[in-house]
């Protein structure tokens, strides 16, 4: 009887290693996207502010092996899509995404986010946040706590 266990366990155990290694697989045939996932705008000085820092390009490269289509770009909160590539990303080739939003000259955070739709295998629908944050100029004997 022992037997017999052990050779229904030795004729199950190569169908189920090779059942876990095709599982485990990732199909990278098919465009790949890649994007950052946070574009940093950093400190920007009240009194520095211009129109040219709300507006931003995002960079999309298609590291697959097929063409790259984006369906949708969208943003949140007043941020405007104002172009983005409707042709397909060729396979190694990069594409960009023109992003404008209005920034007060006052202190605040900026925190925006944009959304890409696409036909990736890796992710079909990327986010994309747009950090920083304008301050006031503090003078030489100044501190801030």
């Amino acid at each position: 009887m022992k037997s017999v266990y052990l050779f229904l366990l030795a004729l199950c155990f190569p169908i189920l290693s090779i059942a876990q290694e095709a599982k485990g697989t990732v199909k990278n045939d098919g465009p790949i996207i890649s994007v950052s996932d946070t574009i940093s705008l950093g400190e920007i000085f009240v009194n520095d502010l211009t129109d040219e820092h709300g507006r931003i390009q995002v960079k999309v490269s298609n590291k697959g092996n097929r063409p790259l289509i984006l369906k949708n770009v969208s943003g949140c909160c007043g941020t405007n899509i104002k172009s983005w590539p409707k042709a397909p990303i060729l396979p190694g080739k990069d594409a960009q995404i023109y992003v404008e939003f209005r920034t007060e000259p006052r202190p605040q955070k900026i925190s925006r986010t944009i959304t890409v739709e696409s036909n990736a295998n890796n992710n079909k629908m990327v986010k994309v946040a747009i950090t920083g944050v304008v301050i006031e100029k503090r003078g030489s004997n100044e501190i801030s706590l």
